[in-house]
C-alpha cells in the first residue's frame, strides 16, 4: 500500500524537477543584426525601443551627451553593480548584454544594450520563457536609464597628482 506522505513527496519533487528544466532553457541568439536589436515576439514579456516595436512593448532609447566610448564603460560599469545581473557579456565595442535573474522564481531574462549612433542606446529586455513578467522588463529599464542618468550627470574625478615643491 502507498502512502499519502510518499505520493506528496513524489508530487513536489516532480513538481522541482518540472520547474528547473523549464529554467534551464538554451540561451537565445541575440545581438546585433542589420543595424538593430532583434524584434520582441509576440508577448508581452518583452520591451524594445526600435521605432517598429508594437507600441504595448515599446520604451524610448537610452539619451547621452557623454563620448561613446564613457558612456558605454558607465553602462558596463552600472550593469557590473547589479545584484541581480548574473552575467555580463561586451562583445564589441558597441553592444552590451546581461543577464538578470529575477529573485523569487530564478527567471532569466535578457538585456540588450545598442550604442547604435553617439548619444543613443538602443535597448531590449525580455524574458527567457513564460509569457507574462508583470512589467518587470519595463520597470528594469526604466530603474537603468534613470542610474545610468544620473551615474553620467556626476563629473569624472581625475586622480589627483601631488603638487610637488622644492
Amino acid at each position: 500500500m502507498i502512502s499519502y506522505p510518499l505520493i506528496r513527496q513524489t508530487v513536489v519533487l516532480g513538481s522541482i524537477i518540472a520547474f528547473l528544466t523549464g529554467c534551464m532553457h538554451d540561451i537565445p541568439k541575440l545581438g546585433v543584426e542589420n543595424n538593430r536589436l532583434k524584434p520582441c515576439p509576440d508577448t508581452p514579456n518583452c520591451v524594445a525601443s526600435h521605432p517598429d516595436t508594437q507600441e504595448s512593448q515599446k520604451i524610448p532609447p537610452i539619451l547621452y551627451t557623454a563620448e561613446q566610448t564613457q558612456a558605454y564603460n558607465q553602462m558596463e560599469a552600472l550593469l557590473t553593480e547589479q545584484s541581480d545581473a548574473i552575467v555580463i557579456t561586451r562583445e564589441h565595442a558597441h553592444y552590451l548584454r546581461a543577464d538578470f535573474r529575477t529573485p523569487l522564481m530564478g527567471f532569466i531574462d535578457d538585456v540588450e544594450f545598442y550604442f547604435q549612433v553617439p548619444g543613443v542606446i538602443a535597448v531590449r529586455s525580455a524574458s527567457r520563457i513564460g509569457y507574462s513578467d508583470f512589467g518587470v522588463n519595463r520597470r528594469r529599464i526604466e530603474e537603468i536609464r534613470k542610474a545610468f542618468s544620473e551615474r553620467m550627470a556626476q563629473p569624472l574625478l581625475e586622480p589627483k597628482v601631488p603638487i610637488q615643491t622644492d
